[in-house]
């Protein structure tokens, strides 16, 4: 493309649910962006369902490079021109696909050169691997932002072993510079927010094929702090992310949860989740039902286990105590250096609130409490397990 250095040195690609809400971020602190897809029908949506003022933007109908993207730019009138411009930084929200996106980085960095600096925000991929055969592999660093993205101020920074600490640096100043609060966390299986979150939703549908009232979780839920049952969470997250997310975490820990069969059922029966109004809920109007679907429930039926009678601090110890432990063992791993880091992944990733914040929420419960669920529940459920 002709114009490169003519667009705004920040490149979002994707436009999709995610990459949608990560543009509305942009502007709605003023970022100067360029927009890219490989579908200008997608770009022309984007436009019209964010109501751009079209005078301020325009597509570029060349493809950038070998990228074969559509781009649509935005230079803000009052943004000055830099005599000496920061480094580009592209932004992908492509599908979770690891050839996919080895593919794309090869050519971005081909394209916008050896110092511009790479993010994915996958949420299921090591970047390590993304990043495996690049030129400069330490230009990558994974930049995972949360859903609602409105709604969630963290952003995971996720460095490997070979990433600059002047990429990580430019990354948090990014992540500052839209309003984000950023999470500094290594290269490991489910960075910090999904490593908790894996156990913590597979134990919902534990709960549910014991015969435990979609209710009730949500009660549970609600109680522990959440802001929302984990159910209609999966539903947000979407089935085949869930699904690639569980079975990642499931392959890094073996040990740590027995995979509910329940979202795999519900991806093969095309139930992908908010996204398609149809999940474990439906939803008119992007209203959640009050119950569960019915082919959800069919579902679930088909997948049932022995029941069980949990009382409703059971219930609430066995979706909060998995969180609890997964945080430990990934503190031990260096997930993280800072246990603070864990009360930011828990409000700004997932909407956590609880009065004493969330290590708070445990300190209060008690550690002899703490202690005599694991005893009670351990031999059920791996993830009641240290």
């Amino acid at each position: 493309m002709n114009g490169l250095n003519d667009l705004p040195r920040v490149v979002l690609v994707g436009t999709g649910v995610v990459g949608l809400a990560i543009l509305k971020a942009h502007l709605d602190s003023n970022v100067s962006v360029c927009v890219s897809d490989q579908n200008q029908d997608s770009l022309q949506a984007a436009v019209d369902s964010l109501q751009l003022d079209t005078d301020n933007w325009r597509i570029n109908p060349d493809s950038i490079g070998p990228l074969s993207v559509i781009s649509l730019s935005h230079q803000l009138g009052n943004s000055p021109r830099n005599p000496t411009p920061s480094p580009w930084i592209v932004i992908e929200s492509i599908p979770e696909n690891l050839d996919i996106k080895q593919r794309f980085f090869r050519d971005a960095q081909q394209i916008f050169g050896d110092d511009a600096i790479l993010c994915s925000n996958t949420s299921t991929l090591r970047i390590g691997s993304i990043g495996n055969g690049l030129p400069r592999p330490d230009r990558i660093c994974g930049m995972h932002f949360f859903m609602p993205v409105d709604q969630r101020p963290a952003v995971e920074i996720v460095r490997t072993s070979e990433t600059d600490d002047d990429v990580t640096a430019f990354c948090r100043q990014h992540a500052d510079r839209i309003g984000k609060s950023p999470l500094v966390v290594a290269d490991q299986p489910g960075f910090i927010v999904n490593r908790l979150l894996s156990p913590y939703l597979n134990q919902s549908l534990l709960l549910l094929a014991h015969g435990v009232d979609s209710d009730r979780i949500e009660r549970a839920a609600l109680a522990y702090g959440m802001p929302l049952s984990p159910l209609e969470l999966i539903d947000w997250i979407g089935t085949r992310t869930m699904f690639d997310a569980g079975r990642a975490f499931w392959q890094a820990f073996p040990n740590r949860i027995d995979p509910s069969p329940i979202v795999p059922a519900l991806v093969k029966q095309k139930r992908a989740g908010r996204a398609t109004s149809a999940g474990l809920f439906d939803y008119i109007q992007e209203q959640r039902s009050p119950q569960l679907a019915p082919q959800a429930q069919a579902v679930i039926d088909r997948y049932k286990l022995d029941p069980i009678e949990f009382t409703d601090d059971d219930l609430l110890h066995l979706l909060a105590i998995p969180m609890w432990i997964e945080a430990d063992l990934a503190f031990r791993d260096g997930v993280t250096q800072s246990l603070d880091d864990f009360d930011l992944a828990m409000s700004g990733g997932l909407g956590y609130q609880h009065p004493a914040r969330w290590r708070g929420f445990f300190e209060s419960l008690g550690r002899a409490t703490i202690d005599n669920a694991i005893e009670r529940w351990s031999g059920q459920f791996k993830s009641m397990r240290r």
